[in-house]
């Protein structure tokens, strides 16, 4: 399968060249904004880049007909925060060799020096992710040096240590907003810069309570796919807590700051969503399809799914069919 090899120099001008169409470049209120589009022989999606003051923003939704390997140079002493929404990468840094993978849903947060290395995408991959770079100028703006350990007492092997964070509620809740927002200008400059400082919050939140790269968040997502992966079973709190050795306290707390629902929520929403399917999809009888969704009895799935739908599976099925 073929790999496009970009050569990125100093200015990053050969990728603009090889791989984007200029839209949009223009400067507004000391905020400069560039819109790119991919080139169709590359793929498809589009590139926003905001810069001002020391603070460089990246949105970044595309993708690729091939392999891409963008070759080049980091940039020399930032602070980087890299939020991967969907899709998945690949980062290597030559000298030492380390090779990191970034997956969908998960973020990281580290100093950079200047280094050889590449970033891989992956061909027929979906990619949104926003990457954020923070200079000299914006932390000393805001005071930031003493709040994060990592900056400027940094080595490439540290690297390591500050990948594959899952992203939690709040952090997502932010960069959808980063993702979704239309502001210009004077407006869209104080937004930028307000959700970044918000985001640096977090990760300095997370990083005192030791939750990145956790035993505890690795145990919160073991929890939701065993509950997504039985719905048949009505898991009690005490029943997932020893199957993924945590106390009942902390995984109803560390459950609720990663998605944002409690667990009973987002047990109750996959369910409806694994029942509308098989109503649509199979001649499942009513009584069938509540058992595979974890109710023994089938009154009281009619009744759960008629408060979150408003009618009743009977009639979900008759009018969707």
């Amino acid at each position: 399968m073929q790999t496009i090899n970009i050569q990125v120099g100093s200015d990053n001008q050969q990728i603009l060249n090889d791989l984007l169409v200029t839209k949009v470049k223009n400067q507004n209120c000391g905020l400069t904004t560039e819109h790119y589009s991919i080139k169709n022989s590359f793929g498809t999606g589009e590139i926003f880049c905001w810069n001002f003051d020391g603070l460089m923003l990246i949105k970044r939704e595309v993708e690729f007909h091939h392999d891409i390997k963008i070759n080049g140079f980091f940039e020399k002493d930032s602070l980087l925060l890299s939020f991967l929404v969907k899709g998945e990468k690949k980062i290597y840094v030559s000298e030492p060799q380390i090779e990191l993978v970034q997956e969908e849903m998960e973020s990281c947060i580290t100093f950079v020096n200047t280094t050889n290395g590449y970033i891989f995408y992956p061909r027929k991959t979906l990619i949104h992710e926003i990457i954020i770079k923070i200079s000299d100028t914006f932390i000393q703006k805001h005071q930031l040096a003493n709040s994060f350990p990592i900056y400027k007492n940094f080595s490439i092997e540290n690297l390591k240590e500050n990948f594959s964070n899952h992203l939690d509620y709040k952090t997502q809740s932010i960069i959808n907003e980063i993702l979704s927002d239309d502001k210009k200008g004077l407006l869209k400059r104080l937004f930028l810069e307000s959700k970044v400082l918000e985001l640096l919050m977090l990760q300095f939140e997370n990083e005192k309570k030791g939750m990145n790269n956790s035993t505890v968040v690795k145990k919160i997502y073991l929890a939701k796919d065993l509950i997504k992966n039985n719905l048949d079973v009505q898991f009690s709190i005490h029943e997932l807590s020893r199957k993924v050795y945590l106390n009942e306290f902390q995984l109803k707390k560390e459950f609720k700051n990663n998605f944002g629902v409690t667990i009973f929520e987002f047990a109750s929403h996959e369910r409806m969503i694994a029942a509308k399917d098989l109503l649509l999809t199979s001649s499942k009888p009513i009584y069938e399809i509540a058992e595979l969704v974890g109710y023994k009895n089938p009154t009281h799935f009619t009744a759960a799914f008629k408060k979150t739908e408003g009618i009743t599976p009977k009639k979900f099925r008759k009018e969707n069919l």
